[in-house]
């Protein structure tokens, strides 16, 4: 493949993700709200609730510098690429899109909690980890989520209309990107918790 076809299938890829984030803006704009409400929801209950849930048997302390970065890895990946199953399957109709809006809003959720227990339980350290690598890490792969469940619900609903080869060629570029996207962004922040010597707080 010449490079002229290359930056063609580029171009072609760009411009059909803009064209439905243009057709799904008011969606996108819906379940951002919602999720950054739950966001601050979860800050709300982190702060009122932190020492019962960090002194709780169940909730663990990561320390990156006792070898659980790859615990910290793993743990983060299968749960984006689980989320992520669960908006592709609710992608397919119109019936389970609340299901697939809870899950990222109930995500949004578990960020913000996070940040707060971050915080609280760690101090100067948790502040810094949170504003450098969790916090900013974890809001792209959420962004990502939800440009994905919103593109896919418009790219299966004209497949079910229309049909045809490009609409799902376009879908799978869609999955594959999103999974590498999510895989790129893991790997980012497992990186920078090294190079931080960062204790974390597995919420999600």
């Amino acid at each position: 493949m010449t490079n002229k076809n290359k930056n063609r299938l580029f171009n072609d890829f760009t411009n059909f993700i803009f064209e439905n984030v243009k057709i799904n803006k008011f969606l996108l704009i819906i379940i951002s709200i919602i999720t950054f409400i739950a966001f601050l929801t979860g800050i709300i209950v982190g702060a009122k609730t932190h020492s019962n849930i960090i002194d709780s048997d169940n909730f663990g302390v990561v320390d990156i510098t006792t070898g659980g970065l790859t615990s910290t890895f793993f743990t983060r990946l299968l749960s984006m690429f689980f989320i992520m199953l669960i908006l592709l399957g609710c992608s397919f109709t119109i019936y389970l899109l609340p299901i697939g809006i809870i899950f990222i809003v109930y995500r949004g959720y578990l960020l913000g909690l996070n940040i707060c227990l971050m915080i609280v339980k760690f101090g100067f350290s948790g502040t810094l980890i949170s504003i450098i690598v969790a916090f900013p890490c974890q809001l792209i792969a959420l962004a990502i989520m939800i440009l994905f469940f919103a593109i896919m619900y418009k790219t299966n609903k004209d497949y079910r209309c229309w049909g045809g080869c490009r609409t799902s060629h376009q879908r799978l570029k869609i999955v594959l990107t999103t999974i590498l996207s999510l895989f790129i962004i893991c790997i980012l922040e497992a990186l920078l918790l090294a190079l931080f010597s960062a204790k974390v707080i597995l919420v999600i």
